[in-house]
Formats: structure tokens, sequence, C-alpha cells
């Protein structure tokens, strides 16, 4: 108990040398959000996962997880192939951690969830509008499109799907259950929440 409320204190001097310098806004979201962020490592991560893609089921996705890739590495994740622009939803609730692109993945966007486990999306076609750093998600939320961006150019658009924890990569086919399956398991955001209270 005495470590929360040091906490605390500490965390209401931050925000008040904030706003006496005049970092405002920004600098509060960003605290909020690593805040959020904490709180999930408190918690124990999903047993189970939303399949990303709506129409495909688990049984249509061949296992790829540890297929040799080059000379150098393995792949550390599922492709899931879908036709290009196919809508893309978040397998778990979270926060959006990143969105970016690098070589690899090309257009791709993270989510951490509980446990701090780290849901990584890639070949993105294009992302859901307004998507953001910070943004809470759902089993519900869209987060992009499938694509062919990264490495994936030239092979059949597919969403490369990878789940990081603490310790590395593992396997999601063990994790993933068709949409249909979790789709009652799903938390509200914390946005739904406020309004539901309201």
């Amino acid at each position: 108990m005495k470590k929360l409320v040091k906490l605390s204190a500490v965390t209401v001097l931050v925000v008040l040398v904030l706003s006496i310098f005049g970092v405002g806004d920004a600098a509060w979201d960003k605290l909020m959000f690593y805040g959020r962020v904490a709180r999930l490592y408190t918690r124990n991560p999903h047993a189970k996962l939303s399949m990303p893609l709506q129409e495909v089921l688990k049984r249509q996705v061949a296992n790829t997880w540890h297929a040799p890739r080059g000379t150098d590495r393995l792949h550390e994740g599922q492709d899931i192939f879908a036709p290009k622009g196919t809508p893309i939803y978040s397998a778990t609730s979270g926060f959006v951690y990143s969105v970016g692109e690098n070589n690899l993945g090309g257009q791709t966007v993270s989510v951490i969830g509980d446990g701090g486990r780290v849901y990584y999306y890639a070949h993105l076609e294009s992302y859901a509008p307004g998507l953001a750093v910070g943004n809470p998600v759902t089993r519900q939320t869209l987060l992009g499109y499938v694509g062919t961006t990264g490495n994936a150019q030239g092979t059949p658009p597919h969403l490369h799907f990878g789940v990081y924890t603490s310790s590395g990569a593992i396997n999601p086919l063990p994790l993933l259950v068709d949409r249909a399956q979790t789709a009652v398991t799903t938390r509200p955001s914390p946005q739904r929440m406020i309004n539901r209270k309201a």
C-alpha cells in the first residue's frame, strides 16, 4: 500500500512539473499510455486469440512457424493468406503500440495486450482510418487491410501475424480460434465503459 501511495505521489508531482513547464497534453497522454501499458503487465495473457481475418478459419491456415527464411533466420509467425484488401481485426484487446513501416514487414501495426504480449501485424496494404499509437482496441477493432508490402512483394497477399513475449516469439497458431468462438469474450474499450456510465 505504501508503494502505491508513493507511486501516486510521484505521478502527481510529474504531472504538476510537466504542466508548470508547459509540456502539457502530449506529455500527459504519453504518461497515461505508459500507465495503461504497465497495468497490462499485471494481467495474464489471453489463452485464446481471435483469428485476425474474419472470413478465415483456423483449419485453413498452413503452419508456417519456424519455416526457413533465407539462410539466416526462421519464420516467427503465421502467414494467413487472403485477398488483397481483406479487413484485419485485432486478435485481442489492448492498445496500439506502434504503427509504422520496416523492410521486412512493410506497413505494420503492433498491439500490446494482457501480460505485455505484443501482437504484430505485417504486410498491410493500408491502415484503418484514424489508427494511432495509444488507441484502445478490442477484438472488433479494424487495424488495416491485407497487402503485400515489405518483403511480401511478389507473393500472394497475406497477413504475417506474430506474437512476442518478454522471452521472444511464440507460435500464434495454437492460440488462434475462429472469430465466432471468441466474440463473446471481448472486453469493452475504456471509452465504451465511460460512455456506459454516463
